[in-house]
């Protein structure tokens, strides 16, 4: 399929075929994997690609693994670095998990951000790395059963339902909500399918200027009560940034995505419970 349709058919598969990938498949996913873009080159990214072996007690590293039904890989990333290494993170990932899903493999998340401890000890990672999430991934369990379980899993998770792009989008300011302009719309589209722990869509978009503006919740009920949780904003918002670059990619659009932090475009007033994070700009 072709890189937008990536975009939009990438879904959080929950239950497996139990059998491995074949060694050329593999191989593309290790260079997929190399050819992940940065947002800071400095930051150090690695990626450990692991099979399931029989046996092997996953579930007090991923902690909701149980949700997950026979996935026979993963990988294991981590960050290190001080410039945003989360949301760095985020956009590396995903671009790996929509190039996946282009070969036709299924991918999964598995947050790891309460257990970072454990996951370093258990996995030798470097002290002060982040890790984010596992990415789980092989051949989707296409029988009737296997497609049944992974929609009751992927509802009782709450990773159904999608906020309305008039309840992300604002045009001009933050009062005037509104469904996107047409020549926004596939773009916002592609924002809005990106993954988010416990389907959380942190998110929220300003139109101004022949710019977009990327915002996120400083704080969101469903990351729960931690605060090392609400964390997962910056992850996740690194998700979203690499489905609008892929997006502006394949739709061949005239423009360009970066950090906020790298603008010297004056930043728009926003709510206080909102934090810029990244602007398209379209010329």
């Amino acid at each position: 399929m072709d890189l937008y349709q990536a975009i939009l058919n990438r879904r959080s598969v929950r239950r497996y075929r139990n059998e491995p990938l074949d060694r050329e498949m593999l191989e593309m996913v290790d260079d997929i994997v190399a050819r992940a873009r940065p947002l800071f080159p400095e930051n150090r990214f690695r990626v450990m690609r692991r099979d399931v072996v029989s046996g092997e007690d996953l579930i007090a590293a991923m902690g909701g693994y149980g949700r997950v039904v026979s996935p026979p890989h993963y990988l294991v990333a981590h960050t290190m670095g001080n410039r945003m290494p989360l949301v760095d993170l985020g956009y590396r990932l995903e671009q790996i998990c929509v190039q996946m899903v282009q070969l036709g493999i299924s991918v999964c998340f598995i947050g790891s951000l309460g257990r970072e401890n454990n996951v370093r000890i258990r996995f030798r990672l470097p002290r002060g790395g982040r890790t984010g999430a596992f990415l789980l991934f092989g051949h989707a369990a296409e029988t009737v059963t296997g497609r049944t379980i992974n929609a009751v899993i992927r509802r009782a998770s709450g990773g159904v339902t999608r906020l309305k792009p008039e309840e992300i989008y604002f045009d001009g300011s933050f009062d005037r909500p509104a469904p996107p302009a047409k020549h926004l719309t596939k773009l916002i589209e592609a924002a809005r399918r990106a993954p988010s722990s416990n389907n959380a869509q942190p998110w929220r978009f300003l139109w101004r200027d022949d710019t977009l503006w990327l915002l996120l919740h400083k704080r969101n009920a469903r990351y729960g009560g931690n605060p090392v949780l609400q964390e997962y904003r910056y992850f996740d918002g690194g998700i979203c940034m690499a489905n609008l670059m892929l997006a502006i990619e394949a739709l061949d659009l005239p423009g360009e995505i970066s950090l906020v932090q790298n603008t010297d475009l004056p930043i728009p007033a926003s709510p206080e419970t909102l934090e810029p994070l990244a602007k398209v700009v379209l010329n």
